[in-house]
């Protein structure tokens, strides 16, 4: 295949920001795909700073979007990084991908089937404003979380939360969740603790006021300008003086990626999460570049029953999709050095990843076509499919669109300019097929957010499988070793049976000036937090 038969290889639209894809009581899983979508040339795990831990006077990171508020309750998840610094969070999600003590010192499930989450707390710990963090105010705010309407609300749905002494609790589940504390760690905002003064008015819990966490640091309204910078300062109560690598923390928000380079040569910005199209001017400029890639780009089949468009309710048809399509080409055209070209929902490393499926989809226009004969649609047939004018998904439905036009496959792409008007048609059963993305996600939180019938957004139509559902349940209530396999099976299932057509992922990136460590990113946590940063000499 020759690059003059896709789009040329040109920067993506700048990511937009807010619930996971950016709008408010919008399902968990639409916010980091286009918190951070974008790519870089680094796409392998890794870390930048290898010198020695030194104490840092003020470390400045770049955002590209702010945030609405500043409430960890109803925080969409892009925006945890401007929480997680002033609201500590029952657990810590290390740079390795580790869940670690935080204000939990220890925590177990009890019996078996990861329904019953028991844990205690560390004993002598404040909040920002000298009240004892206790178990009746960890229950208060997770209860307030679970009510809140925020986008990770429906994780605690079915949770019963009970104080069983000052400093325990226990968090049943009427449904296994196995991973509930990874949930209940920094990287998501309902296991950041608010204080009870805090609850008592969270119409505060805004940039023009003081945060109400027991965080290492505190947000300081009067150093800060909502949509510009937010400051936030050591709190003097902190448990453990060891996680304060500085004495300010100041995140930035800087839309275009060149001003956040020029910023960065001279100092004023240390670390700048930001996409592909700043890769080469922060290389020539000497910075480093982390990254992993973890945005998925593709067609989502959802009408895997034929509702809409009959053809995609046989199996073999939509394996002809997937056939059909020339991953390395498009990749390299549509995103050069920053796409990873992939056939699964999850990259390599993490939850259900499957080497034996790396090449299921061999790009195979001929065997598309005999699969399609097959099925009786020998001459090919019209797919409505929907699209967005953000993160380049009108634009990968376009190259996906010429590929399958070569095996008789007419694509009729529709994009639309609102996220609003996006979400809503992927879930009015008038599109059979959508041009969108994903972040990459443990596998039980890809069946809450992705495919399971209760996913709503990136699951229109509703789609279950008994076989499906089966391993999903078995997996959410077995124990770490078996729920990897199961995990696997999962996988395999959803690419055998090509309920998706994955294309691409693209990295998220981080930009390093020198002098700085702890960026570090992994298939467990992908995204940086900017406690885990430090100066280096």
């Amino acid at each position: 295949m020759s690059s003059h038969d896709l789009p040329p290889h040109r920067p993506a639209p700048r990511p937009l920001r807010s619930a996971r894809y950016g709008l408010p009581a919008l399902c968990a899983a639409l916010s980091l795909a286009l918190t951070a979508c974008g790519g870089g040339t680094d796409t392998t795990a890794g870390a930048q700073g290898t010198g020695k831990p030194v104490a840092g006077d003020t470390l400045t990171v770049a955002e590209q979007q702010a945030p609405p508020g500043l409430n960890p309750g109803t925080a969409d998840l892009g925006f945890v990084d401007f929480t997680m610094l002033s609201y500590e969070s029952l657990f810590y999600l290390s740079p390795a991908g580790k869940v670690e003590p935080a204000l939990a010192k220890s925590w177990k499930y009890v019996g078996t089937g990861n329904k019953e989450l028991s844990l205690t707390l560390r004993s002598g710990v404040k909040f920002a404003d000298g009240t004892a963090v206790t178990a009746d105010a960890v229950k208060a705010s997770l209860e307030y979380a679970k009510k809140a309407q925020g986008n990770q609300a429906h994780y605690l749905t079915d949770a019963t939360i009970t104080a069983t002494g000052p400093l325990a609790l226990t968090i049943k589940l009427a449904k296994p969740n196995p991973i509930l504390p990874t949930l209940l760690t920094q990287s998501y905002g309902i296991g950041q603790i608010i204080s009870p003064e805090g609850l008592a008015n969270t119409a505060s819990l805004t940039p023009t006021k003081t945060s109400q966490g027991a965080g290492p640091y505190i947000y300081q309204p009067s150093d800060s300008v909502a949509g510009d910078h937010y400051t936030y300062t050591a709190n003097p109560s902190y448990y453990d003086k060891a996680k304060q690598h500085y004495k300010k923390i100041v995140i930035r928000i800087v839309q275009n990626g060149q001003t956040a380079v020029n910023a960065m040569k001279t100092g004023q910005i240390d670390v700048y999460k930001g996409d592909y199209t700043s890769a080469a001017s922060a290389k020539a400029a000497g910075m480093s570049t982390v990254g992993l890639p973890v945005i998925l780009q593709g067609l989502s089949l959802i009408d895997r029953e034929g509702e809409v468009s009959e053809p995609l309710g046989d199996v073999r048809v939509r394996q002809a999709v997937n056939y059909a399509i020339d991953r390395e080409a498009v990749t390299k055209a549509l995103l050069g050095s920053a796409g990873t070209p992939t056939t699964q929902t999850v990259i390599k490393g993490g939850d259900g990843y499957s080497a034996e499926l790396a090449d299921h989809y061999p790009y195979d226009p001929a065997k598309a076509k005999e699969l399609l004969k097959a099925a009786g649609y020998a001459d090919g047939f019209e797919l409505p499919v929907l699209a967005a004018t953000f993160v380049g998904f009108d634009t990968m439905a376009q190259a996906i669109a010429g590929q399958l036009a070569k095996v008789g496959i007419k694509v009729k792409v529709t994009a639309v300019t609102s996220i609003t008007s996006f979400v809503e048609n992927q879930t009015n059963k008038k599109y059979p097929a959508v041009s969108g993305g994903f972040t990459e996600e443990p596998m039980y939180l890809e069946g809450l957010d992705l495919f399971m019938p209760g996913s709503k957004v990136f699951n229109g139509f509703g789609s279950t499988s008994p076989e499906l559902t089966d391993l999903f349940d078995k997996a959410a209530a077995a124990e770490p070793a078996e729920r990897a396999d199961l995990d696997r099976q999962m996988q395999e299932y959803l690419v055998k049976n090509a309920w998706f057509a994955p294309v691409a992922f693209t990295p998220v990136n981080y930009y390093v000036r020198p002098g700085i460590g702890g960026v570090q990113v992994s298939a467990g946590a992908p995204f940086v937090s900017p406690l885990a940063v430090y100066a280096t000499k």
